[in-house]
């Protein structure tokens, strides 16, 4: 399998995992809105990504460029960022909030879980190119 259709795939991966982070989130909006849950909490955005999540997420996409030796042309780097960081980052951050109401009260094991998904989004994303 070609690393074009690995990063496809991670990519198909990324975008479901966000949907259904996004829906949880909103299910939860909605039954507060009825009165049968808690109020919504501020950590609850999937964009309020932290900060390490895309540093390592930015690092494994350094590493497959430099792997694969890419051209860096603007739309290239655009490309890559997008995919490279952008979304392994809030894919990571849906991983913290499906394991955890908030993410703040994540286990190490989860953390590290987000972070691998960071990193193998980060470094994948080069195949799109």
């Amino acid at each position: 399998m070609s690393i074009e259709r690995i990063a496809v795939i991670v990519l198909a991966v990324e975008v479901v995992v966000m949907v259904s982070a996004r829906v949880g989130v909103e299910r939860r909006h909605w039954a507060h809105a009825k009165g049968r849950g808690p109020a919504p909490q501020a950590g609850d955005d999937l964009t309020f990504v932290p900060a390490a999540l895309y540093g390592i997420a930015a690092a494994a996409m350094a590493v497959g460029a430099l792997a694969v030796s890419v051209e860096p042309t603007l739309g290239t780097l655009a490309t890559v960022a997008m995919f490279g960081v952008l979304l392994p980052a809030f894919t990571a951050n849906a991983v913290l909030r499906l394991s955890t109401r908030d993410g703040r009260r994540a286990t190490p094991v989860l953390r590290g879980l987000a972070a691998t998904v960071a990193a193998a989004g980060g470094l994948v994303s080069v195949g799109l190119i």
